[in-house]
């Protein structure tokens, strides 16, 4: 599928007088704020239209798949408790101080719950997310068209393009957990113009899995689930005192935290 490349906002640079007096003013050259492409955004990601594909989302239908097959679906099942092993083991060593072992630990926990996806759904499942991912940057580019925007948002929203030239190319050279890595990383793309809304939306997803969580272990948890509960909350807790002090980035990839353990005793169970 081929894409608009963004609008560039040109530069006007002014020249001193000594130098050209007569050169030319350009006056009210009117850009569509970031505060609007980030309302835009927020627009697409609640359309249900559009359906943005999410990670939650994905991982909420494999725990139904997994439960459907009444358990069958072993491969899946060992991606995700590998996934909450490694989840598990990144939040030891950030405790220990070692940030550098813990972001390896998590891309490699990152990695299973993509492979857990793709097990349990199939294909179909990610040729939908890119599908998504597509309605999303079509009805964005739709909405920006004929409109300057800021350099800095052209160049999110080029990326944003080149990405999903990059997913298309993974599906139909049938490499689905790449294909699905990058349509996940270009409808984050999409949300990330609303550092705000992407916060809020995750802190509410960690509280809601933190719920599922306790109901899956019921009055059983293991040692390793009833810790993996206990930091979440204490995630969410730090993710919470983020967004009030206006930290967005913060409060996400620490509501992200706290929801990964939380999903890896959730989808351990599943089986």
């Amino acid at each position: 599928m081929n894409y608009r490349k963004p609008t560039l906002l040109l530069a006007l640079i002014a020249l001193g007088a000594c130098e050209q007096p007569t050169a030319p003013v350009v006056k009210d050259v009117e850009l569509l704020s970031d505060a609007a492409i980030a309302s835009f955004a927020e627009q697409i990601s609640e359309s249900n239209s559009v359906k943005l594909p999410s990670l939650d989302g994905l991982l909420r239908a494999s725990r139904k798949a997994i439960r459907a097959s009444d358990g069958a679906n072993k491969r899946a099942v060992r991606h995700f408790r590998a996934a909450h092993r490694f989840a598990s083991a990144a939040e030891d060593s950030t405790e220990a101080g070692n940030e550098d072992a813990a972001k390896k630990l998590r891309r490699q926990s990152y990695g299973h719950r993509l492979r857990g996806v793709v097990a349990a759904l199939g294909t179909e499942a990610v040729a939908g997310a890119v599908a998504g991912s597509e309605a999303g940057l079509t009805r964005l580019q739709d909405r920006l068209n004929g409109r300057e925007i800021s350099e800095g948002a052209a160049k999110r929203l080029g990326r944003i393009v080149e990405l999903m030239d990059r997913a298309q190319a993974m599906l139909t050279s049938d490499k689905p957990v790449q294909a699905l890595h990058i349509a996940l990383t270009a409808a984050d793309g999409i949300r990330h113009f609303s550092p705000r809304y992407v916060a809020r939306k995750q802190i509410g997803r960690a509280r809601d899995v933190i719920k599922q969580a306790i109901a899956a272990v019921g009055d059983t948890p293991t040692e390793e689930e009833a810790k993996s509960i206990k930091r979440a909350r204490k995630l969410l807790g730090v993710a919470n005192e983020a967004f009030n002090a206006r930290q967005y980035n913060r409060a996400r990839s620490t509501a992200q935290r706290s929801a990964r353990l939380s999903w890896g005793v959730v989808n351990g169970r599943a089986g």
